[in-house]
């Protein structure tokens, strides 16, 4: 039973579904147009990851092993739900329980310190409120604390966390343009935790950027006036990096990639494998935005009930991909400038001693597109290019400083997490307990 649960809070498509439930009842809605809602926002949700683990996500895999190919990159790539799995694996099942209970009083006291203190945000993003929880009970542990008081701690921490992030970006959520529908019933803040990255891109953009020269707007020559087309721009540009990558990799050694994905099917040609997989990629970011729009209509709406009736004033803290269809120049920029300066991070990190890191390019497109609209939000294009650049530079180092605590914790994986808000506060602990150890 506990099993069951644990399961369903870390979905995010359940988490969200509930939350519409809720509303729906609070606002005394019929049972049809109570059913209609959830039904919506459920299979929205599941558009939204569907597109982003079926078809953005392999395109990506395919993307790094031609370029790593190209390039002889060799290190660890960081992934936050390999590196959860290798530690249930090797610390057993008291942590994957230990974790489970966080998880829930994690996001429990969430609820209490939306409805108690002036911080009135509910993060709806179950899935990072684990990693998180997961992250910092590892710490704990390898401070000598035994494994309940280490998921406790882990648990109060992420629940004071994500009352605090949202609070912290709300401002330059305010800033973000076209998006309206996310505004229906008031303000809404990020809850995904890379929100370091997007502080700092704000920052950035804030400091050193100019806001009328909005990314969104930017001006293509007629002759390339099809690049206008936002589905056709995300797929050629993706093409062409596929090209060159393989190009330099040797498409020879391409077809065999290719060969290996088709191993259960037909021969596939190298140019039909690039052809597709980078239209995999251009049409899951179509999908994703329709599952957006499709979940927005019902959980906005549905939040406003719990705002006026349970948690008064409360502000919904969402998924960064809710924000990816409204800026999409934004987010392709944030996630090429990401990705590039993942990589320049990477080929220094040995002169200072630490890991080689690889980026993810799952993290790099996710993190690296908010940073890119917060950026733009307040820095125009030059804050959105400094602030995807900052957020690959930020997440690279944090992946290699938290690589070793993990590691001398009994968590010995070939992975560690990737996105900042785990590398920092969990660097953060790890330092703070030093001092009583």
């Amino acid at each position: 039973m506990l099993d069951t649960i644990i399961q369903l809070l870390k979905d995010a498509s359940i988490l969200v579904s509930l939350f519409t439930l809720v509303g729906c009842i609070i606002q005394r809605k019929s049972v049809n147009d109570t059913i209609i809602s959830v039904t919506k926002t459920f299979l929205g949700f599941v558009l939204l990851f569907a597109s982003a683990r079926l078809m953005i996500s392999p395109s990506l895999h395919s993307f790094s092993d031609i370029f790593m190919m190209a390039f002889n990159v060799k290190g660890i790539v960081p992934n936050n739900e390999v590196v959860i799995v290798d530690a249930m694996d090797q610390l057993g099942p008291q942590f994957a329980s230990a974790i489970a209970l966080g998880l829930i009083g994690a996001m429990a006291l969430n609820l209490v310190f939306a409805r108690f203190t002036p911080l009135k945000y509910v993060v709806l993003s179950g899935h990072h409120v684990f990693f998180m929880v997961s992250c910092l009970t590892i710490i704990s542990l390898l401070h000598g604390y035994s494994m309940t008081i280490s998921a406790i701690m882990g648990s109060v921490i992420t629940a004071v966390w994500c009352v605090v992030s949202p609070a912290l970006l709300v401002g330059y959520c305010r800033r973000i343009k076209n998006v309206e529908p996310l505004r229906v019933s008031g303000d809404f803040s990020i809850g995904q935790f890379g929100s370091t990255s997007y502080m700092l891109s704000g920052f950035l953009g804030d400091k050193f950027g100019n806001v009328n020269n909005d990314i969104e707007q930017a001006k293509i020559p007629n002759a390339l006036g099809f690049l206008t087309d936002k589905n056709t721009s995300t797929f050629l540009v993706m093409l062409l990096f596929f090209v060159v990558s393989s190009a330099v990799a040797g498409f020879d050694k391409v077809q065999l990639i290719a060969d290996q994905h088709a191993k259960h099917h037909a021969h596939i040609n190298v140019v039909l494998f690039l052809l597709k997989q980078s239209g995999l990629f251009a049409a899951g970011v179509f999908v994703l935005g329709r599952g957006v729009n499709m979940f927005v209509e019902e959980l906005i709406p549905a939040f406003k009930g719990i705002s006026d009736k349970l948690i008064k004033k409360s502000i919904p803290a969402i998924e960064i991909y809710s924000l990816f269809p409204y800026s999409k120049n934004a987010v392709f920029v944030g996630f090429i400038c990401c990705t590039v300066a993942g990589f320049i991070t990477m080929a220094i990190l040995p002169y200072f001693g630490l890991p080689v890191i690889v980026p993810s390019l799952l993290f790099t497109f996710a993190s690296g597109g908010g940073a890119g609209i917060v950026g733009n939000a307040t820095g125009g294009v030059r804050g959105c290019i400094m602030g995807a650049i900052a957020c690959g530079v930020l997440s690279t180092i944090g992946s290699a400083l938290i690589f070793q605590p993990i590691w001398d914790a009994g968590v010995h994986a070939a992975t560690t997490y990737s996105t900042t808000d785990f590398t920092i506060l969990g660097e953060l602990l790890h330092h703070t307990l030093s001092l009583f150890s």
